[in-house]
């Protein structure tokens, strides 16, 4: 099976105990904020104003992967 081509994306939804994908990639929301993962297991913005960690970032936001 070949690597995805097309960058993966998250639909806002419901709060749910859905893990965050293994790869933990960057991702870009719906007002255009890159979010970066963190060591801390939470993903941040590239100015370090503002953290999330995956379940809130997946009920807020429309996601779509940034190629790294």
């Amino acid at each position: 099976m070949s690597a995805p081509t097309a960058p993966r994306v998250w639909l806002a939804a419901g709060v749910a105990e859905k893990p965050a994908p293994a790869d933990h990639p960057v991702v870009r929301d719906d007002l255009m904020h890159l979010w970066f993962p963190g060591e801390d297991g939470l993903w941040h913005t590239a100015d370090g104003r503002h953290h999330a960690a995956w379940t809130e970032l997946h009920a807020r936001f429309d996601l779509v992967e940034v190629p790294r």
